[in-house]
């Protein structure tokens, strides 16, 4: 019986020797270079749409500009602006404008678009202290309760203001009164009070439950807010490190009232940490589900690419998504990573040339220029 057993073992240890490996994704074996290139593709194809809508008056053109004097003074940055097509509208009375700088985001499934709901944000740039208002008018009018708003940018970083503090920082704070001034003369007012603060992630994740009281509304408004504070000034964690990034992204979809609210996510310019924080979440998914084991190669370099089609459709609905080339890097090193592990698999497990390993010396989720 002991032999038998040994035997048995012995089988069922060559059968695991034997048995194929997966084959990684062609698009996660991609060396720096070529990646570096699709980047550059990417660039392109957005400066070529940019040229589009200088060149198309049409206010129905697919990426019609915003170029007002009105709005161009609600932005962080001059070069940052939603597609006048795919921006969030805030509800006010006629002759006021009902800009702010943040858009709506839809991502399908780029396997399964049929089977999977499709995961939906807002990105919006952090706020300016004229903008305070307008944010949580726009949270009312777009989102249920509970909501979600995830801040991947200190309000300070390197004696710069990158977001002015929309919202009370301290359970003991005294509730804000928003809409005070009565800005579009049309009786909007809220309250909004900090009930809790905790740490989760050793400190790397800072959660606020707050309340948002409407006057005329019945039943006040819980809002989650995600302060994400730990991502080193020095550089980028290792991968190993990068838990509690996943844990934030786990905690904003576990606070969220359902799939189909979104979630809104910012940094500064609400382009570069939160389109990877976006791009990251959406193609994690396919990794997760093993869909991406399953998906048929394409011939096109950039179709069967699925970082940069997911890119791709980022940029198409807010320019400049993903904006720092170390952050597109970034992701393909991230969701190697988790393939790799899914498979019980180290580097010297895959048989194709492996990419070379992306070092990265800085930070990708710094909003840089």
């Amino acid at each position: 019986p002991v032999e038998e057993a040994e035997d048995k073992e012995k089988n069922k240890s060559e059968a695991v020797k034997d048995k194929p490996k997966p084959k990684i994704p062609a698009f996660l074996a991609l060396s720096e270079q070529e990646i570096e290139a699709k980047f550059q593709d990417l660039n392109w194809a957005e400066r070529f749409r940019l040229q589009e809508s200088m060149q198309n008056p049409s206010p129905n053109f697919q990426f019609a500009r915003v170029a007002t004097h009105e709005t161009k003074a609600l932005d962080r940055y001059a070069n940052i602006q939603p597609w006048a097509n795919n921006r969030v509208k805030l509800q006010v009375p006629e002759g006021h404008t009902d800009y702010i700088n943040a858009s709506p985001i839809v991502l399908r499934s780029p396997i399964d678009p049929g089977g999977k709901s499709p995961h939906r944000y807002i990105a919006m740039q952090g706020p300016k202290a004229g903008t305070v208002s307008h944010v949580w008018r726009m949270v009312v009018q777009q989102l249920q309760s509970p909501a979600v708003i995830v801040m991947l940018t200190e309000t300070h970083e390197g004696g710069m203001e990158k977001c002015y503090p929309y919202f009370p920082r301290n359970v003991d704070e005294e509730a804000w009164v928003i809409g005070e001034d009565d800005e579009f003369g049309d009786g909007f007012r809220a309250e909004l009070k900090c009930v809790s603060i905790e740490d989760q992630a050793d400190g790397a994740i800072e959660v606020r439950k707050l309340n948002l009281h409407v006057e005329d509304r019945e039943e006040d408004m819980i809002v989650w807010h995600l302060l994400y504070r730990k991502w080193p000034d020095f550089g980028v964690p290792a991968l190993e490190d990068i838990d509690s990034f996943f844990e934030l992204m786990r905690l904003s979809r576990e606070k969220n009232a359902n799939e189909g609210n979104p979630r809104i996510i910012h940094c500064s310019a609400g382009v570069g940490r939160s389109g990877t924080f976006i791009a990251l979440e959406h193609l994690m998914r396919e990794i997760e589900s093993g869909d991406v084991d399953h998906f048929k190669e394409i011939d096109d370099k950039d179709e069967g690419d699925l970082v940069y089609k997911t890119v791709d459709a980022l940029r198409q609905q807010r320019k400049q998504m993903v904006q720092a080339e170390p952050q597109y890097l970034f992701i393909y090193q991230v969701l190697r990573k988790l393939w790799l592990e899914k498979h019980g698999l180290a580097e010297e497990d895959i048989e194709e040339p492996a990419a070379k390993r992306l070092e990265i010396d800085y930070d990708p989720f710094l909003d840089r220029g």
